[in-house]
This record gives structure tokens, C-alpha cells and sequence, in this order.
């Protein structure tokens, strides 16, 4: 998470850097491929690269949210997404950190809920109320209650959502990006027609 200029964006770290390890594969595999293969191998293995490098893109290091006091805008793997705060009905977070506005459901790709860390906050939370039951916050020290990266992202969203309802107003825009969709298909060409030599 970080606020530039009064946006506040997420993406999910762990991600990123699967991303960026795949894609340090696979352009190793094509240098790879360019120097000691040729022909109809050469265009199978730069054709499927490219389908699965850029799908490896989308998923990891496309995938973002910017909440700004105008709009929200989801960047998922293969569209856009932009929500005038006074468009949306509910924010929650079940399996997958969702946007209901204008009767339809968006999911947010770039903020994975992990039951796991869920969990793990919970009995943290638990543990330091089972050490000091009779603190009632009297203590110098306070403790902060953990919480799981979506569930912080989720709390952040629904304060600005109630804070900029009023303000911005509008109709939800959801776009394809072709830039992610069209190597995706040169990709699935080439490599078919390698396949068919």
C-alpha cells in the first residue's frame, strides 16, 4: 500500500515478485531459445512465452487499486475498472476483497484474502487478551489488535467510501485492456502456427 498525492494504491507484494521471477524465466527461455535453437522450436517456445509471460503479467504486476477522493479504480488482470464512491452499495471481504455498485459485483485481484492470515490475527488478538484480561486499556503500553492485509484494505476503502459518497458521483466504467489481451492471441498464434509446420 502506498499514498501518492492523495491516492492511495495496493498491490499485493508477494505477487509482484512471483511476477517478476516468472518473467526473468521466460525471458531467459526466449535468449535462451534465439541462441542455440531455430525454426519451427524457436517459434513454439517464443509463441507460448509470450501467451504465458503476459498472462504472468496481468495476474501479478497489473493487478493494483487506486482509491482517490474522486473514484476507485480496480486494475484487474484484464480489465479497468473506475467507481465514483457515491456509486457503491458494499465493500466486503469473504474469499475475495468485492465491490458491489450499480448491482453488479467486481472482484479486486490485486487484494487476496488469506483465510491463513485471517487467522493468524485472530489468535494473536486472542492471545494478548488471554495474558492481561483485566487491562481494560489502563496499561502504558496499549495493544494494537492485528488484523490481515485485506481486512486493513477493506477498513481503509469502506472509510473512504462513506467519507467521499457525497462528493463523487457517477456511473461505473468497465473497460477490456487490450494491450494485456492482444499479445495473448499473437502469442496463441504464433505458437499455433509452429504446430502446424
Amino acid at each position: 500500500m502506498s499514498n501518492d498525492e492523495g491516492v492511495t494504491s495496493y498491490r499485493s507484494k508477494p505477487a509482484a515478485f512471483t511476477g517478476v521471477v516468472l518473467l526473468a524465466v521466460g525471458l531467459w527461455l526466449i535468449i535462451d531459445t534465439l541462441v542455440r535453437g531455430s525454426g519451427r522450436t524457436a517459434l513454439m517456445v517464443i509463441g507460448v512465452v509470450l501467451a504465458l509471460g503476459t498472462v504472468v503479467f496481468a495476474l501479478t504486476l497489473r493487478a493494483a487499486v487506486f482509491a482517490g477522493p474522486e473514484r476507485l479504480v480496480i486494475r484487474n488482470p484484464f480489465r479497468s475498472i473506475e467507481i465514483p464512491w457515491g456509486a457503491i452499495d458494499e465493500i466486503r471481504a469473504e474469499y475475495s476483497l468485492e465491490v458491489r455498485a450499480q448491482g453488479k459485483s467486481f472482484h479486486i485481484w490485486a487484494i487476496p484474502v488469506s483465510l491463513r492470515e485471517r487467522k493468524r490475527a485472530l489468535r494473536a488478538n486472542a492471545r494478548a487478551t488471554a495474558e492481561d484480561p483485566m487491562d481494560r486499556g489502563h496499561s502504558s503500553v496499549h495493544y494494537i489488535p492485528q488484523a490481515a492485509v485485506a481486512d486493513h484494505a477493506l477498513a481503509d476503502l469502506r472509510g473512504m467510501a462513506e467519507q467521499f459518497a457525497k462528493e463523487s458521483t457517477g456511473d461505473v466504467k468497465a473497460v477490456w485492456y487490450l494491450p494485456v489481451l492482444a499479445p495473448i492471441v499473437v502469442g496463441i498464434v504464433l505458437a499455433a502456427v509452429a504446430a502446424a509446420l
